[in-house]
């Protein structure tokens, strides 16, 4: 069983992680604008990808906030998901500016 403030700090260090990379995104936002046109255009897709990943693991930190505790470690679980997919899809999009 999960306590109070074992969801409180796995929520508190979810969020702040999303920060950061929200952050980086934004950043990456910034670079590739000052890319080629042709570049932009790749770019502009992984983007896309970043910013669908991270309103997904936003949807999921919504859900887990209004999770019972029957549906916490399952929520929680899909949040880590989530998480993977917003963060491979930032390194991704990262590794094109190398």
């Amino acid at each position: 069983m999960t306590t109070t403030k074992q969801k409180d700090d796995f929520k508190k260090t979810m969020n702040k992680q999303i920060d950061n990379l929200k952050s980086e995104i934004d950043d990456l936002e910034k670079k590739s604008k000052t890319a080629s046109k042709d570049v932009q255009e790749k770019y502009q897709e992984q983007l896309k990808n970043a910013r669908a990943a991270e309103k997904k693991l936003e949807k999921k930190m919504d859900e887990l906030g209004k999770a019972s505790e029957d549906t916490w470690d399952k929520i929680k679980d899909e949040s880590e998901h989530a998480w993977n997919a917003l963060t491979s899809s930032v390194n991704y999009f990262k590794s094109q500016f190398k």
